[in-house]
């Protein structure tokens, strides 16, 4: 009777990585959660947009982070495959908070899987910036892995 009720509990996740620690370890969780609960998972990456200008350089930081965003949703197919685990992978530029909470509010997530921090410059005291709003804003459960 349990293995139905994990299956009811977590069907669907949504994972949130940015290439952190933080992210890594929340990544490594949902796989865990997902192989218990018979879940699918569904794994974000998000360039932000927050670079100011329109110059070459701001160009290619982008392109760059992008490459960097798809060899990581690249890494999460593999382990995921690996362990027989359905997974759906995609990347999306913008605010990576709005496009989480986004996402959340037009699929049917029974969970959001992050890190508390990201990869910002920007040290927030307990928590990272884009996991606090997220945690805010969601409509279904989030946990939140350090």
């Amino acid at each position: 009777m349990q293995g139905i009720h994990n299956r009811i509990l977590f069907s669907k996740i949504l994972v949130a990585i940015d290439g952190s620690t933080s992210a890594k370890r929340a990544f490594e969780q949902s796989i865990y959660l997902a192989s218990k609960c018979d879940s699918k998972l569904e794994v974000v990456h998000v360039v932000p947009c927050e670079f100011g200008g329109d110059s070459v350089n701001t160009f290619e930081l982008v392109e760059e982070l992008k490459d960097k965003g798809k060899k990581i949703l690249e890494q999460c197919k593999e382990i995921a495959v690996k362990k027989n685990i359905s997974i759906k992978t995609f990347s999306d530029l913008g605010d990576p908070a709005k496009i989480i909470i986004d996402l959340a509010k037009n699929n049917d997530y029974d969970l959001i899987v992050m890190g508390s921090r990201g990869r910002s410059t920007f040290k927030e005291l307990l928590i990272g910036s884009v996991t606090q709003k997220v945690a805010h804003h969601a409509k279904c459960p989030i946990m939140i892995v350090r």
